[in-house]
């Protein structure tokens, strides 16, 4: 079967969210990502709960980490599930980290991608490209990479972030570079 869903998840500085961008754009199909998660979504109004100052979500117990309009009585993590299948259920598309791979492991149209690089090559490309001191490229590097394994791990039950028996293609943007990734992505996917 044709693999017409992509879901890449990466490591901090890889390459992968510039590697899904190019792909979106020479497919001609939509990425979704974080910023696009959590504004999306709920339109309707009545079942909306509304967290509109971080002083009043505090003090309510409401705040979950995000400042967002959000259902009553859904965790973001089950929000944000519901719209990574809702959107896939649309058609192509590509999805960049969101554990939308997990979310997504029993559709077999769904290619599951990892990216990830040699750890000094990644932060030299958060230097070069985010314009960041080493220092705090290699702290940002590390942070991100612990948020995004815990995150992870809590979400799917205690599975490892970046295994390769999560994922159907593995990718090393050091070895390979960004162009070579993109190929070996859209060969799996045929």
């Amino acid at each position: 079967m044709k693999k017409q869903i992509i879901a890449i998840s990466r490591q901090c500085g890889s390459g992968g969210y510039t590697i899904a961008q190019e792909l979106a754009a020479r497919l001609g199909i939509p990425l979704y990502d974080k910023d696009y998660l959590d504004n999306h979504g709920y339109p309707d109004e009545d079942h909306v709960l509304s967290c509109t100052s971080l002083l009043f979500c505090l003090t309510t117990g409401m705040y979950d980490g995000y400042l967002l309009s959000k259902p009553v009585g859904e965790s973001t993590t089950e929000r944000e599930a519901n719209l990574i299948r809702s959107l896939a259920d649309q058609g192509p598309c590509i999805f960049v980290g969101r554990c939308a791979e997990y979310v997504l492991r029993d559709r077999e149209d769904c290619l599951r991608v990892f990216i990830q690089g040699d750890k000094d090559d990644r932060i030299h490309r958060m230097v070069t490209e985010e314009k960041l001191f080493p220092d705090a490229a290699q702290r940002l590097v590390e942070s991100r990479d612990k948020i995004r394994s815990t995150h992870y791990r809590n979400l799917t039950g205690g599975l490892t972030w970046g295994d390769p028996a999560n994922y159907d293609l593995v990718l090393d943007t050091t070895q390979l570079g960004l162009d070579r990734c993109m190929k070996e992505i859209l060969a799996a996917c045929e």
